[in-house]
Order: structure tokens, then C-alpha cells, then sequence
């Protein structure tokens, strides 16, 4: 098969990507590891992601009755007094708790639609380039080996930056921040916020699912979880010990037992892009879930990547460079906004989870 671009990874940014390649008649192939989406913690996007959503013509997936409205944010940071910062006074006047195996079955959904190709379950095997021409093989879900040749290949993998690596190139990794989390059951509603609650050894974060779901995470340092923190119940119980998010999970059951525990460190690629390759969404910058700005990054991330691929292979060479030159302009700012985060509390600054922030 020879196609003008291909794609590895087919989460949010791939799935962005793909869209904006097929606005402009430029068919791709989305090569997707998992072989459907899959249950995962879920993020909470600000009311201002509503314009990138309508720029990039998929505003209506935020009406699935899947995805809950966010109304604000409430927060124990930097003291002990609970505050909420409600969307109410801001033009738009909520956010969304987005489901994500329903997000990016969405996504999906509309790459195929759109006349993409979009294949669950394959492995990438090798990546190799000669005369301005990609050979990618992969294995498909039935443990086929395929081959498919593209003008363009774009790494959407994620913080493992597959194809990137597959090209010797390094990714930087600024904290080892992970998440532990759980999905919780509630016996009752409760308020749709996100709630955000500083410790001594990272932070929890709290969100609705469902009316009566709700996800919860520990956020701290690989080294900095607790060995005893092994299942779901570990989790809730560690958890009674907050101010703000022990109420919300009292009389609660775990709905699994197991805990799900995820990279979410700050980092990125020392390069980019290169001759007829780019990366996009994490596996060119990731960033700390506090952002509320990982499902933001990957769309606008898509968005503008798709348009970096048409015109360079129209022949614009300033084309990658350009696109570099915004998405690292973005991560610049983010990192000055994580700093001033984390320096606003000051209880526990000599331990280790906050030393190594402030």
C-alpha cells in the first residue's frame, strides 16, 4: 500500500492529525496499538478548548450525553481553606469531564468517516526512509506482517515517542510524576467540579464519571508512591486522610480492585520534526495533568500539524521549522505557568515531592 501519510498512533493528536490531513484531500492511514479504545482516567477540558473544538469541526462530540459538564474547579492549594474557581463569569460558561474510551471512539469514528483509514490492534515492527519515501511494517491484530510505504510519517505515540526513538533521538523527562488512580463508586451526586487537593507527598485529583462515578488519583513522584499502596481500597483509604476529598468519597466502593497507574511527567523530544517526519501531542510535549491542558495540546497539536504536513509536501520547506517554532513557544509558557503553580504552596516545602518543584 502507498499512501501520503501515515500515522502512529491513533489517540487524540493522531486522530486530530488524520482530520485535518482528510480536509484537505490528503489520504492517511492511522496505525492504533490498542485494539479498541480503552477505559482510561478521563481529563477535564476548560471552557476555552470550545474554540479549538468549533476551529477543528468536531463541537459536536462534546454533546454526548458521556461527556458532564464541569462547572468550576475547587481546590485546597497553598492553604488549608477550600476555594472553588467557577467557569460561570467566563464567556463560556462551563468546562467538560470528558469520557475518554468515548472520546476517542468519537475521534475514530470521524477519521473513518471522513474516508481515513483507521486499524486497531497493530504493532509497529520497523520504520525505515530512503529516496524521501517511508517503509513502515507492522503487524495487524490477526499477527499479519504489512508493510505500507508514505511520502510522510508522523509519531503520535504518546510519552514512548516510538518512531522518534526507532530514529536515535533522545526525550528529555523534567519530573516523574505519575498518577495512581482509581474508579470510584458514589452512593450520591456531587457537584460537577474538578477537585484538586495539595499533600505532603503530591497531590489528589477528583473527578465525576457518571452521576454516580467518579475517578481518583494520587499525583506524585514514581519513587514517592507508597509500597503499600497496592489496590483500590489502599487508595480510598489513603484518601480519607484529605480535607477536600474525603467527603466526596465517604460511604464510596471501589469499582475495580485493581489501580491503574500512568506516567504523567513533563518531557518532550529534543527534536521534533525532521525530513518528512514530525511528532505530535505528547510525544513531542508532554505536560502535567495540573495544566488541564494534555486533550488540548493533542487537538490543537493536530490541528496545526495537519496543516505543517500539507504544506510541506506542497514544497514549503519553513513549514516543520514553523511548527516547531509554535508548539515549543506554547511548552515555553506552560512551564512557566507549572512553576508558579507548584511555588503557591509553601506548607511542606522541604519535602521531597514539593523540594524538587520549588
Amino acid at each position: 500500500m502507498n499512501i501520503p501519510v501515515i500515522i502512529i498512533g491513533g489517540g487524540p493528536a493522531g486522530a486530530a492529525t488524520a482530520l485535518q490531513l482528510l480536509h484537505y484531500g490528503y489520504e492517511c492511514i492511522i496505525l492504533e496499538a490498542s485494539s479498541s479504545p480503552k477505559r482510561k482516567p478521563g481529563e477535564t477540558i476548560p471552557p476555552q478548548a470550545l474554540s479549538l473544538f468549533k476551529k477543528s469541526g468536531i463541537e459536536e462530540m462534546l454533546r454526548h450525553p458521556e461527556h458532564l459538564a464541569c462547572y468550576g474547579n475547587r481546590f485546597v492549594w497553598g492553604n488549608a481553606t477550600p476555594a472553588d474557581k467557577s467557569f460561570f463569569q467566563n464567556p463560556v460558561a462551563q468546562g467538560w469531564h470528558l469520557n475518554r474510551a468515548t472520546f476517542e471512539a468519537q475521534l475514530a469514528n470521524r477519521v473513518i468517516a471522513a474516508g481515513g483509514h483507521y486499524l486497531h490492534g497493530c504493532t509497529l515492527l520497523t520504520t525505515k526512509f530512503l529516496n524521501r519515501e517511508w517503509t513502515v511494517t507492522y503487524t495487524t491484530a490477526d499477527k499479519q506482517v504489512r508493510s505500507v510505504t508514505a511520502a510522510f510519517i508522523v509519531d503520535a505515540t504518546g510519552r514512548k515517542s516510538r518512531v522518534a526513538r526507532k530514529l536515535g533521538i533522545q526525550r528529555k523527562v523534567v519530573d516523574q510524576l505519575a498518577g495512581v488512580t482509581a474508579f470510584v463508586t458514589l452512593p450520591y451526586n456531587i457537584q460537577q467540579f474538578t477537585y484538586l487537593e495539595a499533600v505532603e507527598s503530591g497531590w489528589w485529583y477528583a473527578a465525576p464519571l457518571t452521576e454516580f462515578q467518579l475517578v481518583l488519583s494520587l499525583m506524585t513522584d514514581t519513587d514517592l508512591i507508597p509500597k503499600s499502596l497496592r489496590t483500590a481500597s489502599d487508595l480510598l483509604s489513603n484518601a480519607n486522610a484529605t480535607t477536600l476529598i474525603a467527603p466526596i468519597i465517604e460511604n464510596s466502593i471501589a469499582s475495580e480492585p485493581g489501580l491503574v497507574v500512568t506516567s504523567a511527567a513533563t518531557g518532550y523530544l529534543q527534536q521534533r520534526t525532521g525530513d518528512r517526519w514530525l511528532a505530535v501531542g505528547d510525544a513531542a510535549y508532554a505536560y502535567d495533568p495540573i495544566s488541564s491542558y494534555g486533550i488540548t495540546s493533542a487537538l490543537e497539536g493536530g490541528y496545526y500539524a495537519g496543516h505543517a504536513i500539507v504544506a510541506c509536501l506542497r514544497g514549503n520547506q519553513d513549514a516543520l521549522p514553523a511548527y516547531d517554532w509554535a508548539i515549543s513557544n506554547v511548552f515555553s509558557t506552560y512551564m512557566k505557568m507549572l512553576i508558579g503553580q507548584y511555588a503557591q504552596e509553601k506548607r511542606w516545602a522541604e519535602a521531597a515531592f514539593w523540594s524538587r518543584r520549588n
